[in-house]
């Protein structure tokens, strides 16, 4: 097995570390990554990024916002959490699922009944103890090359971790796939002995390996900067995380001071295509004037920030805010 460590902890460097793999190993032994974030939400690939996490409290913390290129649902990763990689070859896409559970999920499985957890696989792809989530996978397909990849929730901040993803039921309409709440455990809390999470890193590296013969691996200049290409191109571009989204139609309504706002919004491929907006604010002049210049913007905060630079909010809105009616939108 080829196994690589970087310093990394941005997520989208290893998705575009990923896609790097798939497209250059010429090899047929397994490559495995364990890696690392900073606080960070991953959507999957197929999912809208207004209806999966809570974007004002993920924007206040700090909190990187990336798409993955698999399936599945929305998950929170920080430094309590130790990710993996495995890429094999494949040919049969029927199989898929069959390989995930054989050989990413068995091995893990087993790694951390060494370590004293008993972890069993339930669903499709679930890592479960005692009825509670802590692992995850998820698959993507690219040069006849599998990917499988997952975290497992050593030591996560749970709080941080049930915030971000709380998101308000029917604000989002969309046929987008959304994500499928579980109780979720730390692997931490069914340790006899509390290790950190650097030594369980190493436990869990010396289980998974313990009748493997393993080649590591360190990415040369060569491979950073392609890696780095792929990372602007893509996985590290906010276009990739915000206007990959499904289209769907947005809805808010606040009760301000100075008066309730409503905001109707289509969204499609991660721009604004309609605007509407309504309530019992006092304004003097036609709203259209306001939707007008919200619209065929980007739908994120920044962008639709910039769209009101130098706007007089007053004579469309009354007393309400650029940060209440922003506060409507995100």
């Amino acid at each position: 097995m080829l196994y690589i460590e970087a310093r990394s902890r941005d997520a989208a460097f290893y998705f575009s570390a990923e896609e790097y793999l798939m497209r250059n190993v010429r090899t047929d032994e397994p490559v495995m990554m364990l890696w690392q974030t900073d606080k960070c939400v991953m959507l999957g690939n197929y999912q809208v990024t207004g209806a999966e996490i809570n974007l004002d409290y993920a924007r206040a913390e700090g909190m990187q916002v990336v798409r993955r290129p698999s399936g599945g649902g929305t998950i929170f990763t920080d430094m309590g959490t130790i990710l993996y990689t495995v890429i094999l070859p494949y040919t049969n896409e029927l199989c898929t699922q069959k390989i995930a559970r054989e050989q990413v999920a068995a091995p893990v499985i087993a790694a951390l009944s060494r370590l004293g957890v008993p972890a069993k696989l339930e669903g499709r792809n679930d890592i479960l103890v005692d009825g509670k989530k802590i692992s995850g996978l998820a698959q993507h397909a690219k040069n006849g090359r599998l990917c499988t990849h997952g975290s497992l929730l050593y030591d996560t901040d749970l709080d941080m971790l049930t915030r971000v993803l709380n998101v308000e039921e029917g604000k989002i309409s969309s046929k987008a796939i959304r994500s499928v709440r579980s109780r979720v455990t730390n692997i931490k809390e069914h340790m006899s002995r509390l290790n950190s999470t650097r030594e369980f890193w190493q436990h869990l590296k010396h289980n998974l390996f313990e009748d493997t013969e393993i080649r590591e691996y360190s990415f040369s200049d060569c491979d950073l900067e392609d890696i780095d290409r792929i990372y602007h191109e893509k996985y590290g571009n906010p276009s990739w995380v915000f206007e990959k989204s499904p289209r769907f139609s947005y809805y808010n309504s606040i009760r301000f001071e100075q008066g309730k706002v409503e905001v109707y919004l289509d969204i499609v491929k991660g721009v604004v295509a309609a605007c509407s907006i309504r309530g019992d604010f006092l304004g003097t002049v036609p709203i259209r004037g306001l939707e007008e210049r919200l619209e065929q913007q980007v739908f994120q905060y920044q962008d639709m920030l910039d769209a009101l630079d130098g706007v007089e909010l007053a004579p469309y809105l009354g007393g309400i805010t650029k940060g209440q009616l922003l506060s409507c939108m995100f």
